[in-house]
């Protein structure tokens, strides 16, 4: 592939994808994993999470999570060749949260409109760092954050 057709994959890599796995991190470094659907603003991320779950205290506290997307295994062609893209990234409390709520309305239709209405969710902001994108074997990438890619491989050494 070349580098132009790698940047292309890393931006539309998640354009048919409609969740992403949340890893985080208490404040005493109790792991926790989830997933939440998301929407995206250019490369940030926004996913909305009730403040009354760990998830939410463990972002909003620590400020950070790292975030895996993955083609789901029925579609892959190889169970441990599954398209992913991951990456560590800062996560903040939004506060416009209004445009980021008619952005999941125009996603998701109705089947999430009712979230608004919860008082507890509120919206993250999840913001890449470094990212890696896995193809299949002999296919792994880095870009940095400023979209430019680090190398063509991951080493597997």
């Amino acid at each position: 592939m070349t580098n132009e057709e790698i940047i292309k994959e890393f931006k539309d890599f998640d354009k048919d994808k409609y969740s992403l796995v949340i890893s985080s991190t208490s404040t005493t470094n109790e792991p926790l994993t989830n997933y939440a659907p998301f929407v995206k603003i250019g490369e940030e991320y926004f996913v909305s999470v009730s403040q009354n779950l760990p998830h939410f205290v463990n972002m909003a506290e620590t400020k950070k999570a790292h975030i895996l997307i993955i083609e789901d295994e029925v579609t892959a062609d190889h169970i441990y060749a599954r398209k992913r893209l991951y990456f560590g990234a800062s996560c903040d409390v939004e506060e416009d949260t209004e445009k980021i709520f008619k952005l999941f309305d125009e996603r998701y239709g109705d089947k999430l409109s009712f979230l608004r209405e919860m008082k507890d969710f509120k919206i993250i902001k999840i913001s890449p760092k470094e990212k890696s994108l896995v193809l299949g074997f002999g296919a792994a990438y880095k870009m940095g954050v400023d979209g430019k890619l680090i190398n063509k491989s991951i080493s597997h050494s």
